[in-house]
């Protein structure tokens, strides 16, 4: 019951309920309030708290305030990482490097409006690499036009020294905290390196998107995301600073929740990045499909936006497939919203039958039927006390098991079939 009050909560922040089908103490409300701050929900939680209270679910009041300040604090937060990011991205363009911003704030902007201040943000994340020569592409270290550092090689002495493609990063970052008088130096690691703090914020500057175990799929990895830099970092938006394509941004963020599964912990705020994120992939490959059939699209006018089978058959070649089914899973059960027109019911008599619909039928679960689950838990185990079927029984089974398998719908957001065995593993 808790768990389900949990994803109901969820559910209701992100506009996919209208309500939730339990009644709530003042118990459950604290309950709820240290559920989203495990998670980094706080302010995304708050959203839901705003929306039940229009329908006579308040929260107590102290709490209510509390949880409020909160939101505020986090709102102002977001605004100052957004003009942290601006200024990131100018300074480093200034000096010769390409950027993109990774995760976090570009993260962002994906959410709806009313969201999009409330994601509780945490360090900058910015993909460096030198400035290519005209016609040339980011992150080619033969093709990049080098970056000049100076390195001081005695008391009074400097000598400046043309770096090139990740090293030219990774020098750029050092120089950074030599002018910051920090006398400790970076810790450089295989994908990112610390820069000094701005205005208090942590900056890591990646001159590897990501990276994973296996040394052969990791070199297909690295591959893969160095090809589509330069697009990525060409993506500017109205904020003023460059996020990944849609579809790199789906592909990306999978091999991070992959990376958080082994080494830090997958929590419910990369889950809803990644389930944000999915919705405006699908939106480009919906807008990209309306622009063929128009004959708008043509080559020059606009990157073409990946397909759910292309995006699978790269995540698949970085060993992620199982995982992603997992993820599919996991982010309809706990967030819903693969039924846009069966929002919610607003605890009527139908309730838990809706939900059940919801989650199971219409939210593309690997269990949906048209029996509905209880119904077809009955049915199972009716045919599983049968001795054997005649006259015409099998020929009958087979037809309603056809049935079951057409009735069978998938989120048009997903990229792949729900995993529910491992999904619940992940859940």
């Amino acid at each position: 019951m808790e768990g389900r009050l949990f994803f109901e909560f969820i559910q209701v922040a992100v506009g996919n309920r209208k309500s939730l089908s339990v009644s709530v103490t003042d118990a459950d409300w604290h309950r709820l309030f240290e559920f989203c701050k495990k998670q980094a929900l706080i302010g995304v939680g708050f959203s839901a708290v705003e929306r039940l209270h229009t329908k006579g679910i308040v929260c107590p009041e102290e709490l209510r305030i509390k949880w409020y300040a909160l939101a505020v604090h986090i709102e102002r937060r977001n605004r100052l990482l957004n003009g942290l990011c601006k200024k990131v991205t100018e300074q480093y363009e200034h000096d010769g490097f390409s950027t993109c911003i990774l995760k976090g704030q570009g993260n962002c902007l994906n959410y709806p409006e009313g969201l999009r201040n409330r994601r509780q943000c945490g360090d900058i994340d910015v993909w460096t690499a030198p400035l290519p020569p005209s016609g040339g592409c980011c992150n080619s270290t033969d093709k990049d036009a080098g970056i000049a550092i100076g390195v001081q090689t005695g008391k009074n002495k400097v000598e400046y020294v043309e770096y090139h493609g990740h090293k030219a990063v990774i020098e750029y970052v050092k120089m950074q905290h030599r002018l910051e008088g920090n006398k400790e130096k970076p810790v450089v690691r295989y994908h990112h390196i610390d820069a000094p703090d701005m205005d208090g914020v942590k900056v890591e500057v990646h001159y590897r998107s990501t990276f994973c175990r296996s040394f052969v799929r990791n070199r297909r990895m690295q591959r893969w995301f160095e090809e589509h830099a330069d697009v990525c970092m060409k993506n500017k938006t109205h904020m003023g600073f460059a996020v990944p394509t849609a579809s790199v941004n789906v592909v990306y963020q999978m091999c991070h929740l992959f990376s958080h599964y082994f080494d830090e912990g997958l929590g419910l705020r990369q889950l809803m990045d990644y389930y944000f994120a999915l919705r405006v992939w699908h939106n480009d490959v919906m807008e990209c499909k309306d622009l063929q059939s128009q004959g708008m699209w043509s080559e020059g006018l606009g990157t073409p936006v990946m397909s759910a089978q292309e995006v699978m058959a790269v995540i698949r070649s970085f060993g992620m497939g199982k995982f992603a089914g997992a993820v599919m899973f996991v982010i309809n059960e706990v967030f819903g919203g693969a039924n846009e027109n069966e929002n919610d019911n607003d605890n009527d008599n139908d309730n838990e039958k809706g939900q059940r619909r919801t989650r199971r039928e219409t939210d593309g679960g690997p269990q949906a039927d048209f029996l509905g689950e209880r119904e077809s838990s009955e049915f199972k185990q009716n045919l599983n006390g049968c001795p054997q079927a005649d006259g015409g029984g099998e020929q009958q089974l087979s037809e309603i098991g056809q049935q079951l398998k057409e009735k069978i719908v998938f989120a048009p957001w997903m990229i792949c079939e729900p995993n529910e065995k491992e999904g619940r593993k992940l859940l």
